[in-house]
């Protein structure tokens, strides 16, 4: 009787924080659409160039969805300590933002190697990108 009492109770407790959890991520779901759509634009770009330059590997393209699950983890992280400490409400933009900014530059020099964009500025910026990189 004792054990069942204290799974009941464990339970309860589980889906009481679960379902908060979960409502703080339907709170926030524009946000983890936007991670969605920037890790799924720079994965089908990266796909495209590996096929047109002929060194596609499966192993490679997986690493969308390792990226999109840690992306994701880190942004219910952050939202849930915004929720915590409501002092800390930049922490999604401070962190998140960089990353997905990083995302998107990757996409956009993923196009121009695709053969999509052929802007002289654009290979401009992303050649100091790359020299800072080294």
């Amino acid at each position: 009787m004792k054990t069942k009492l204290i799974f009941y109770f464990s339970s309860f407790a589980m889906g009481g924080i679960l379902s908060e959890l979960l409502g703080d991520i339907i709170a926030a779901k524009y946000q983890f659409i936007a991670v969605l759509a920037v890790v799924l634009l720079d994965s089908f770009f990266g796909i495209a160039k590996a096929l047109k330059q002929g060194n596609f590997e499966t192993k490679r393209s997986f690493k969308a969805v390792f990226m999109l699950g840690a992306f994701w983890a880190l942004l219910a992280t952050v939202l849930s300590i915004e929720k915590g400490f409501p002092f800390a409400n930049f922490l999604s933009e401070a962190i998140l933002l960089p990353i997905l900014l990083f995302q998107l530059i990757s996409t956009l020099k993923n196009m121009q190697l695709v053969g999509l964009i052929s802007n002289a500025t654009l290979t401009k910026i992303l050649s100091n990108i790359d020299k800072h990189k080294e």
